[in-house]
């Protein structure tokens, strides 16, 4: 063998060792994690009515406006409700006089004229005198209910981030009094993100929304925990980040089998969302600028060639995995 074809030969074997690696990683993650392979057990749940659940698409933080992220603001609620989203998240903080404001954190950078209170929460008076990212309508949750009422196809998601008992009860407190005080049915398109069982105690002893996500993100629960739970609480939807669904491929398939619809957050490309689709998600919580209509038609187009040997792979390891399992 000449010397040419040795260094060929190396390359290959280098690139196999590479693959066998990678994959034996990604085997030794989902084992650890455990897989559920059939929901054919659980119950549907309960769908307790209204449109949202027709929708793929939640625009983050009131949705992506001139490249920004995270604004919460009318600008961005405006903007991409004509591009045709309903269904909105928007990420909410109480602040020091007790008042629930739509931002994502209270570091300087949202509101760069109060870079002086940065780590500090801020009155309502303060947050409404500031700009957020000196361009946006900054938006108080009473000026979100009034958005519900002039729009009454759009769903609200809501982040409130807190998970300390005492917090969240002050939190939705305020939240539900505020929305009986505009319109008691506001109520029935507002769902909360809930983190933890404790959590769903505690808001559903303030107030039984008839639709809620279990959200992931911030819970370590297991597959079957999780499971178990979304069976057991009658969640209408379960929202997780990217990883949870590569760590645990078949958890929104399980989850698409039992009723239960699954979004990912956050979700830009449409590449990926065609291959988190393949693997179960129902929708996805974007900043992308682009309407739903259009990510819509772009969906409809098949994988590209790499994309389709990746999902192949993926489907492969899962079939040794079931069978190592079994």
């Amino acid at each position: 063998m000449t010397y040419k074809g040795t260094r060929k030969g190396e390359k290959q074997m280098y690139k196999k060792s590479l693959l066998l690696g990678l994959l034996m990683v990604i085997c030794s993650i989902w084992l650890g994690w455990g897989i559920i392979w059939s929901a054919g057990t659980l119950q549907g749940a309960a769908d307790n009515g209204g449109g949202w659940k027709e929708h793929k698409w939640i625009a983050h933080a009131l949705g992506g406006i001139h490249g920004s992220t995270y604004t919460n603001s009318y600008e961005a609620f405006m903007t991409n409700y004509r591009k045709g989203h309903r269904l909105f998240e928007a990420d909410l903080l109480q602040t020091t006089d007790g008042e629930l404001v739509a931002r994502h954190d209270w570091s300087g950078k949202l509101q760069p004229d109060l870079a002086n209170l940065n780590g500090r929460t801020l009155t309502l008076p303060q947050f409404e005198s500031s700009l957020i990212r000196g361009r946006y309508r900054p938006l108080s949750f009473r000026d979100i209910l009034d958005l519900m009422q002039t729009y009454p196809d759009f769903y609200l998601i809501t982040d409130t981030k807190e998970t300390d008992q005492l917090k969240i009860k002050q939190q939705f407190t305020t939240l539900v009094q505020e929305a009986q005080a505009v319109n008691p049915a506001l109520l029935n398109r507002i769902i909360p993100e809930i983190y933890s069982p404790e959590m769903h105690e505690t808001v559903m002893s303030i107030y039984p929304f008839p639709n809620k996500m279990y959200s992931l993100y911030k819970s370590a629960a297991s597959p079957k925990r999780i499971i178990e739970f979304v069976k057991e609480k009658q969640f209408t939807a379960v929202a997780m980040p990217l990883y949870r669904v590569f760590l645990n491929p078949n958890l929104a398939l399980a989850l698409k089998k039992s009723g239960v619809q699954s979004y990912v957050h956050t979700v830009n490309s449409v590449p990926n969302m065609k291959l988190l689709q393949k693997l179960g998600v129902h929708g996805f919580y974007t900043d992308s600028e682009t309407p739903p209509t259009v990510l819509a038609n772009e969906m409809t187009e098949p994988l590209k060639p790499i994309l389709t040997g990746y999902m192949s792979a993926l489907f492969s390891i899962s079939t040794i995995i079931m069978k190592v399992k079994k």
